[in-house]
């Protein structure tokens, strides 16, 4: 029974083994493994940016998208308003998108991630650009009535005083 266990232990040897029995099984095995582990430090050591930059469903990426968008929000609003129609809306902002970074430790100096050309700061928050005035011009702007609404409605919905909300009658 035991040499029988032996016997076909030694009838199953490995395939390393049964290629070193010539010079030329350990020349393929020894290139094989250096084509596969150059292939891994090539292929698997490259340096991979998560995917934080794809824009979510509904946020907005650039200044321009941002503007537009506000104008859009705020033709929709005047344009459920009763008496109101044929609504052209024109934001100015005041500045532009404010970024806040963490900081490390108490010198003031940015928390940096990455290496090389790689290497950023770590952005902790975005503040959307502020409001500085909004001119609204459509039929029904003239009614001093409509106006007021106008005016309460857009102060309430995007945190702009009414100093700084112009609303008139469009021609025609």
């Amino acid at each position: 029974m035991i040499n029988s266990v032996l016997g076909e232990r030694s009838s199953k040897k490995g395939i390393l083994t049964r290629l070193g029995k010539n010079g030329k099984g350990r020349i393929v095995v020894i290139l094989i493994g250096a084509v596969l582990g150059i292939g891994l430090l090539i292929f698997g050591g490259t340096d991979r940016k998560e995917n934080n930059d794809v824009p979510q469903e509904g946020v907005v990426t650039n200044f321009s998208e941002y503007a537009e968008s506000i104008e859009k929000k705020i033709h929709e609003f005047c344009s459920e308003v009763e008496g109101v129609s044929d609504v052209s809306v024109a934001v100015c902002f005041e500045s532009g998108f404010e970024y806040v970074y963490a900081k490390e430790g108490d010198d003031g100096n940015y928390l940096v991630v990455g290496s090389g050309s790689s290497e950023s700061a770590v952005r902790v928050t975005e503040k959307p650009p502020t409001i500085g005035g909004i001119g609204i011009v459509c039929k029904g702007g003239g009614d001093p009535s409509i106006q007021q609404r106008l005016i309460n409605l857009i102060s309430a919905a995007f945190g702009v005083g009414s100093n700084k909300i112009y609303i008139t009658e469009a021609k025609g």
